[in-house]
C-alpha cells in the first residue's frame, strides 16, 4: 500500500507526535505554506504544490530542486492548494492520504 502525507498550512502543535505517524516510504507533499512543517521535521518533500502565496521565499530556497519538484499554479484558480495536492497524490496512485496541519491557524 502506498501512502502520501500532505503537509497543509494549518497548525501542528506537536511535531514529535506527527513524526511518529510517518513511514519511511511515504510520499511527502508540501502544500504551499504547509511545507514549513516538513522542513521543521527535517524532511524533504518530493513535491511542493500550490500558488506559492504562503510559503516564505527562504523556505523555497531551502529546497533542493533535484530532490523536490515545485508545481506552481496561478493564484487565480478554481481549486485550493489542498485540492491540487490531493489530485496530484491520487494521480500518483497512492492508496491512502494523510493530512498533517489541515486545521487551525487559518
Amino acid at each position: 500500500m502506498s501512502r502520501a502525507v500532505l503537509f497543509v498550512n494549518g497548525s501542528i502543535p506537536d511535531l514529535e507526535s506527527a513524526r511518529r505517524l510517518l513511514r519511511a516510504d511515504d510520499m511527502l507533499i508540501g502544500v504551499d505554506g504547509g511545507t514549513r512543517h516538513a522542513l521543521a521535521l527535517g524532511l524533504v518533500p518530493s513535491v511542493v504544490i500550490g500558488d506559492m502565496d504562503s510559503i516564505p521565499g527562504e523556505d523555497l530556497q531551502r529546497l533542493d530542486p533535484v530532490l523536490t519538484r515545485i508545481i506552481r499554479f496561478p493564484h487565480d484558480k478554481d481549486e485550493t492548494d489542498l485540492e491540487l495536492a490531493l489530485h496530484h497524490a491520487l494521480e500518483a496512485g497512492v492508496d491512502e492520504v494523510v493530512l498533517m496541519g489541515a486545521f487551525g491557524g487559518r
